[in-house]
């Protein structure tokens, strides 16, 4: 799957994607209050699009993927602002403490990996308590049952969610107490 994002490159992700990806960071963020300091994690990060918007609101992310032709493509579109952050890693097994991030968001991620579980088990992981999770599901791949089970076997509690006219289920969740 890497060598396939890696092939694609960034140019021709951004201009096959940015319009769908868009709608979905749109949808999201009009939402959900983020605030200044409070750290925010990207997983599968891609070519930064989210991150994009996140710079233009002034806050703090660290963005994530595993694909380094997509974050050479971030890195190049991205200012070099302190508040900022890419790394090369595997959503599944991110380098962070536990409880590090106030905000997840995984944007067309978690169809592309093997395990979903994995990821959002390691959102919870490294999210601190009253944290919002953010994912997105793609209609192709998961049915509203099949994708509200995945998020509920994963102590994940959904606040709210997208309407039918995106490509994805958008999820904006938090997890079980």
């Amino acid at each position: 799957m890497r060598r396939a994002y890696d092939e694609i490159g960034g140019q021709l992700y951004d201009l096959r994607y940015a319009e769908e990806q868009g709608e979905k960071y749109t949808w999201a963020l009009s939402r959900i209050s983020l605030k200044e300091c409070q750290p925010i994690l990207d997983a599968g990060c891609g070519t930064g699009a989210f991150l994009e918007m996140l710079q233009s609101m002034d806050l703090t992310a660290v963005g994530v993927d595993f694909s380094g032709e997509l974050l050479s493509w971030a890195r190049k579109k991205l200012n070099s602002s302190g508040n900022l952050h890419l790394l090369m890693s595997d959503a599944d097994y991110m380098p962070f403490r536990k409880s590090v991030f106030k905000s997840f968001f995984a944007f067309t991620l978690l169809q592309n990996v093997p395990d979903p579980n994995l990821i959002l088990a390691e959102a919870i992981r490294v999210l601190q308590d009253r944290a919002l999770i953010v994912v997105t599901g793609l209609r192709k791949e998961y049915n509203l049952e099949l994708f509200h089970s995945l998020l509920s076997s994963s102590g994940l509690k959904i606040l709210e969610e997208s309407a039918s006219d995106l490509k994805d289920f958008v999820s904006i969740c938090e997890r079980e107490r």
